[in-house]
């Protein structure tokens, strides 16, 4: 069933039933039908979990807005609605275009265009399939060169179907003697159409442990040895302001380790990462100035600290509470100051993006809501990165 670009849409994808929400939250049943008269018909895979495919809402329903009538972009989720509605209440989400949910891998619109990798956007016109690519891909220039029949470049999106994270990386016969290591290690870089995963496996029938961190930022890469890292807010992590392209780069890496020395296992990650980037990381506790929220309905507490923010805080329309706001702020590890978390968190009734330079500008708003941040002295877990 799996379509590819030049391939013509058949009529039983075109009429296949799915079950449609409109940006009321109505449910409704329908087919793709409904769009065949567009000149471009755009599909737009993703997932309540994929936070990159969440972003590019806005972006939808901007595109959906501007070239209404000229082509529609129908994002698709295989979630049913009894999860999505909800879960966008929960999050306060809001996509006004029509959606279509309750997908299915096997026997839905994803058995026509299978995918490892979210977000994944499938163009559609003259009844073919005309591209299979990248959200990036999909702007105004691109849509309205499309729709005026010029050539647009295009990056193709490519997924390993195939790809079975069980199975050691770069073996060419997966049950033969080249399979039958008890123990190395291995680096490499983009391993293209694979999605990026953190595994450890045990395999029994070898006594052998398998653990894999593939298409991961180096950055991340050290949570295999610091595991308590994953919970870490951005700035915790403290490394050199003029790393940043290395610690975004990409890497792939994959230790095959004996079973009965699993106790040493963090070790050796940690000592095959410091060789081959000559970086090496440790975890530490800190004194350092924190931001600390309370609430004044009782305490009347007041501040008039002048900390300025080294790069300004965006509260986003999903993230209006005190936990959203501390959220926002941890997550820039160069905005020079740490929040801790809420004991207690607070809604914000406001209905728009709200952005602050100092913590004098926030506290003035926060007033209304009985609310108030400080700076003081607290210990903080932080991961430090240095060069060896």
């Amino acid at each position: 069933m799996r379509l590819e670009i030049g391939d013509t849409i058949p009529q039983e994808l075109w009429n296949l039933p799915l079950e449609i929400i409109n940006p009321t939250a109505q449910n409704t049943n329908g087919t793709l039908e409904d769009y065949k008269n567009q000149k471009l018909l755009i599909l737009d895979f993703w997932n309540t979990w994929c936070k990159s495919c969440i972003k590019l809402f806005p972006k939808v329903d901007s595109l959906n807005d501007e070239f209404n009538g000229r082509l529609s972009i129908v994002p698709v989720s295989n979630d049913p609605s009894k999860k999505v509605i909800p879960w966008m209440r929960d999050k306060e989400i809001v996509l006004k275009s029509t959606n279509v949910l309750g997908d299915n891998d096997t026997t839905g619109i994803g058995a026509y265009f299978p995918r490892k990798i979210l977000p994944h956007v499938v163009v559609i016109a003259d009844n073919k399939v005309k591209a299979i690519t990248f959200p990036e891909y999909i702007n105004r220039k691109n849509l309205n060169d499309m729709l005026n029949g010029r050539d647009v470049l295009i990056k193709m999106k490519y997924d390993d179907l195939d790809f079975n994270p069980r199975y050691p990386l770069f073996v060419n016969d997966l049950n033969g003697p080249e399979n039958n290591f008890k123990s190395r290690s291995m680096f490499s870089g983009l391993l293209d159409g694979i999605p990026s995963m953190y595994l450890l496996s045990h395999d029994s029938l070898r006594n052998r442990i398998i653990l894999k961190m593939i298409n991961n930022v180096f950055l991340n890469t050290w949570v295999a040895v610091y595991p308590e890292a994953a919970m870490y807010a951005n700035n915790q992590i403290i490394y050199p302001s003029n790393q940043q392209r290395l610690m975004d780069s990409v890497v792939t890496y994959e230790l095959i380790f004996p079973a009965d020395a699993e106790d040493r296992l963090r070790a050796k990650v940690k000592s095959d990462l410091e060789s081959y980037f000559g970086w090496t990381a440790d975890t530490v506790t800190r004194e350092i100035p924190t931001l600390v929220f309370t609430t004044t309905k009782h305490s009347k507490k007041q501040t008039n600290s002048e900390f300025v923010f080294a790069h300004p805080v965006v509260l986003e329309k999903q993230r209006m509470s005190l936990r959203g706001l501390i959220f926002s702020i941890n997550m820039d590890g160069k905005r020079g100051i740490y929040a801790t978390p809420a004991k207690e968190n607070v809604l914000f009734d406001e209905k728009k993006q709200l952005q602050f330079t100092s913590l004098k500008e926030m506290n003035r708003w926060l007033k209304k809501y009985d609310v108030v941040g400080d700076i003081e002295m607290n210990s903080v877990k932080q991961l430090i990165i240095k060069k060896i």
